[in-house]
């Protein structure tokens, strides 16, 4: 038969255990966010980027001229979107494939010790009322 102290020493491990979870998943979900925002970022750009060259192409460079931009500083603004679009592809890419697997590993684990503990709680509650 358990003891009130057992059930009070696994109440404060799963509090410890529930902060551990918390800022794990924080991190998780941190590096999610950083790639997501850098790859939608980078397909904006090139979007941006290829309207910019489809109007040099097409020469409809006359709609950019009302905005005091000329058709050489449209090629530039083209190449700087361009050469910004594909860093953050690429930054996006890399931290896509290079994700955070121990972390989410860990996360999975410690939700499963939590999950363990809160059932040993639960029977030491059960059996010692």
């Amino acid at each position: 038969m358990p003891d009130p102290d057992n059930v009070e020493f696994l109440d404060a491990q799963l509090q410890r255990m529930r902060s551990s979870i918390s800022d794990l998943g924080y991190q998780v979900d941190s590096h999610k966010t950083t790639t997501a925002a850098a790859l939608g970022g980078g397909v904006f750009l090139l979007l941006l980027a290829a309207g910019a060259a489809y109007d040099l192409v097409a020469g409809k460079v006359g709609l950019w001229l009302t905005l005091g931009a000329t058709r050489e500083t449209l090629v530039w603004i083209t190449i700087g979107l361009g050469a910004a679009a594909t860093i953050l592809l690429v930054f996006g890419f890399r931290r896509a494939r290079r994700s955070e697997i121990g972390a989410k590993a860990r996360l999975e684990q410690m939700e499963q010790e939590y999950a363990d503990l809160l059932e040993r709680r639960n029977a030491g509650a059960r059996s010692g009322s």
